[in-house]
This record gives C-alpha cells, structure tokens and sequence, in this order.
C-alpha cells in the first residue's frame, strides 16, 4: 500500500475522493431539489453572462466600429464572467457541466450506478434550463433591462449578436469548443476542490473560467441563456431549431472534455494499479450513460422544438421553453423512481 502511494502523482488519490464522495447527495436527493438546485446553478450562470455583457459593450467592435476592440471586448466578457461558478460552488448549486467530473468521478469509484449519473444529470441539466429560461425572461420582458422583445438596446444588440455567432458556427467547431470549455471549467472545479479557504476558492474557480469564455469556447448552460435571450429579442429571427444547433454538439463536447480531461485523468493518476482493460471499460461505460443522457435530455427535447417550430414558426418562441420545462421536470421523477428501485 505503501508504495502504490508513492506513486501517486501530486497527492491527487484525496481530492479525487473527496470529489467522488461529494458527489453521492447529487444521487440521492429528490427530484424537486435537484430541479431547484439545477435552476440556482442555470440562474447564476446567466448572472455572470449578464454581468458579462455589461461591462464588455462599451467595447463591441460590431456595434462601435471606430472604437470597438475585440481584445478588450473578450478579455472584459471573461473577466466578470465566473460570478457564475463561484455562486454555483461558494453557495452551492447544481450545474451539469460540472456534474459530469462528480458523477463520472463516483461512478469510476464505485458510489454511483448507471442509473444515478443518468437520474444526476438529467435532472441538473433541466433544472440548468429552466433557471437560465427564467432569466432570459427576467432580462427581457419582465424588466427590460437588454431591451424589449424585437427591440433589443445596447446591451440586447450585443447579446443578439453573441446568440448569432453561436447558432453560426459548424457542429463539428461546436463539438470541440465544448471540449475546450468544460476542460476549463473542470480545472476550475478541480482546483477548488484542493483549496480550503473562501479567497483561495474564488481564485482557483476565476482564472480558468476567465480563460475560457475570453477564448470563445461553448458552454451549455450558458447558451441556455445566451441563445433564448437572442431569441426574444431578435424577435424570433433567432430559432429555437438554431437553438439546438449549438445546443446538441456542445453538451457533447462539454461531457467528453469533463470526463476526459479531467475526471478520467485524476482517476488515472489516483491509481496507478489500473489495468488496461479497467479503463477501457469506464470509458465505455461513461460513453453508454452519456448516450443515454443525450438521447433523453437533448435529442428527444430538440425533435420536440423543432417539431413546434416548423409547425407554429413565431408562435413557438414561449411554447417550446414551457413544454420542455414540462418534459425536464417530469423526466427528473421518472427516473427518480428508477434509480430508487436499482
């Protein structure tokens, strides 16, 4: 024991339990707190992006062509923009792209099941979604603080024109810009996990997240705000078919940068008796639980916004938030009850 311990690169074997373990009441907690949790963490994603805009918009160099700087517009986007992520770990909150490293995590140590990643993340993401929904409206018609819907102010044209260039861009670009962001975002977690104290925690989550979204890598959660508030303004010149777009290729590669790069990496590194075979079957095994998960929480939910948008155009922009929400909250019980009876 001894000395496989000695070599054990960075003493990374305690953190990673410690994330593994922390992971067991995101399983076992009900349906209706793992909805509420996930709707916090979608909310204070979409804080930080609001932030974001805000103190970046003075710089869009679409929108003031003589003094626009792109360089000052991304490196302000990114430097409020993990608000966010330290509301969601400092006040505690469920966001999925950080559940793929905690659930991938206690399943690669035994304290999870197939059912529990999937009942996990399933319930986080649509929770994720309705949050980052219900500040899409908050921004728009409820308050008017980007604009009204179809009349976006300046802070709605820069944010119509971030939602454009997301549902712009090839899937294949989409897929690996997801992989780059939850790369980062993992890290940020990661680190986290290794520092005890407030500002130590703040730090290590701010620098990570400030690199990614200066970058222009894709987050999930964050288009989910992002797209539907471009959406309403742009008065539904936006769809929510363009929507899943982006929304699809970059859950995918949010879940492989968050599983490979870092969950499977300290779970490599924490055991150095790992045979070839065991770890070929926990990527197979992340592989069949993520394509459950993606069936059931984006591909399923995109043929049903799709299925609206071509048959009601304009009149699906508040319908297809409203039914998905519908389908989120009552696939979260559902498997509930499947996990409880593994």
């Amino acid at each position: 024991m001894a000395e496989t311990k000695e070599k054990i690169l960075y003493g990374v074997d305690t953190t990673f339990e410690a994330v593994a373990k922390k992971a067991t009441p995101k399983f076992k907690t009900t349906p209706g707190r793992l909805l509420f949790a996930g709707f916090m963490a979608g909310a204070f994603i979409a804080f930080g992006f609001l932030l974001a805009v805000v103190a970046a918009a003075g710089y869009s160099p679409k929108l003031f062509p003589d003094t626009g700087n792109i360089s000052a517009f991304k490196i302000l986007l990114g430097a409020v923009f993990p608000v966010g992520l330290i509301a969601v770990i400092l006040a505690g909150a469920d966001l999925w792209t950080g559940n793929v490293q905690f659930l991938s995590s206690a399943k690669a140590k035994g304290y999870a099941d197939f059912k529990c990643v999937l009942y996990n993340w399933f319930g986080s993401y649509g929770g994720n979604f309705i949050g980052s929904i219900f500040l899409a409206l908050l921004a728009v018609p409820l308050t008017g603080l980007f604009g009204h819907v179809g009349d976006p102010n300046t802070f709605g044209q820069v944010t119509v024109g971030i939602a454009t260039g997301k549902v712009s861009k090839d899937i294949l670009a989409l897929f690996f810009l997801g992989i780059g962001c939850n790369w980062l975002v993992n890290v940020a977690i990661w680190q986290s996990a290794r520092v005890q104290d407030g500002a130590g925690k703040i730090l290590a989550i701010w620098f990570p997240i400030f690199a990614f979204v200066a970058i222009g890598f894709e987050h999930a959660i964050a288009n989910m705000w992002a797209i539907p508030t471009g959406i309403l303004l742009s008065d539904y010149a936006i769809t929510w078919t363009q929507f899943f777009h982006n929304i699809i290729p970059v859950t995918f590669g949010n879940a492989v940068g968050g599983f490979l790069f870092v969950a499977f990496y300290y779970w490599y590194l924490s055991h150095p008796e790992l045979t070839t075979d065991r770890m070929i079957k926990e990527i197979i095994d992340f592989f069949v639980v993520f394509m459950a998960f993606w069936v059931v929480a984006t591909l399923i939910p995109a043929g049903i916004g799709i299925a609206l948008d071509q048959a009601l155009g304009k009149g699906a922009m508040y319908l297809v938030p409203l039914v998905l929400s519908a389908y989120y909250i009552g696939g979260a019980f559902v498997l509930y009850k499947k996990a409880r009876l593994a």
